[in-house]
């Protein structure tokens, strides 16, 4: 089994473990969280969803089931982190695809660090994704161009919205 454990240390904040499997059957897989979940740091959260693992088909449930509940006992700990609320919205969008709760998580995150212009592209993604209303996000953009000017991702970002946003209007 081949197994992938990535730690990233945030001040103020406890570790935060991404879990990637890259071949395993879903009895190692779940021997794995098991083995995990006796560690003092995945005590609380692992409880919260124990008893789903077994009815779990896929064991990249698992671990997506494993990371919203961390996500959510971090917001415990640091309701008002700008960085944590980002990250937590990016997870909604582009991994559980709850736009809803990424577009409550994104406005949670603008309010705590407005001036993260990475963060405010994020949003404008998220708004020419999912509501192609091209004014709301072009004024995200620009916030964002002028949060971050030199950021080459918030850039890019924009770039992209515009040359979509440009074809979408030659198409209607």
């Amino acid at each position: 089994m081949l197994l992938k454990i990535f730690s990233a240390f945030r001040p103020k904040l406890s570790p935060f473990v991404w879990i990637s499997r890259t071949s395993a059957s879903h009895r190692d897989h779940h021997s794995m969280l098991h083995k995990i979940s006796s560690s003092l740091m995945f005590k609380t959260a692992f409880s919260h969803f124990h008893l789903a693992l077994p009815h779990t088909r896929k064991p990249q449930e698992c671990c997506c089931m494993l990371t919203e509940v961390y996500y959510q006992e971090m917001l415990k700990e640091n309701p008002d982190n700008p960085l944590l609320l980002r990250n937590y919205a990016k997870f909604l969008h582009e991994v559980k695809g709850d736009i809803s709760k990424a577009e409550e998580f994104y406005g949670r995150a603008i309010l705590a660090g407005p001036a993260d212009g990475e963060l405010l592209s994020l949003y404008a993604q998220l708004i020419w994704e999912t509501h192609k209303d091209g004014d709301r996000a072009q004024a995200y953009f620009d916030q964002a161009i002028e949060a971050a000017p030199h950021d080459c991702h918030v850039i890019a970002s924009y770039a992209n919205f515009l040359w979509n946003w440009e074809e979408s209007d030659g198409d209607a």
